[in-house]
């Protein structure tokens, strides 16, 4: 979400093209927006992963040596979440609108066992 939304949303300034603050202040596309979430990774980020976590995890145990550590899960939602098809499909046509689904996509093409090579 930081790559696509940025955090302009929490600041008002009065030159924003449209308007104060907003989500998108500078009204951009999709693709602009992806365009610079992917530049902003190859910047700024070393290590980038998608989802199996756990793989990933493992990986780095093994070529590091370090141990495993537990690490306390807090400031999480107990209870079951439950969604009507409704919310769903809304929170879907969001994410399609404002490119997740690209960043995403363009993220696993990129970045898929990108760090193989450590192993061999």
């Amino acid at each position: 979400d930081f790559f696509l939304y940025n955090n302009h949303g929490n600041r008002y300034h009065d030159d924003y093209p449209f308007g104060p603050g907003g989500r998108n202040p500078f009204n951009v596309t999709k693709e602009e927006k992806v365009k610079r979430a992917m530049e902003l990774l190859h910047r700024h980020f070393d290590v980038v992963t998608v989802a199996d976590h756990a793989t990933f995890v493992s990986r780095v145990l093994k070529l590091t040596g370090w141990k495993h550590i537990d690490m306390p899960k807090t400031n999480v939602h107990k209870g079951v979440l439950e969604f009507t098809k409704k919310e769903v499909e809304f929170l879907q046509k969001g994410l399609e609108r404002n490119g997740d689904f690209d960043f995403v996509d363009r993220v696993k093409l990129e970045y898929h066992d990108y760090l193989s090579y450590l192993e061999d």
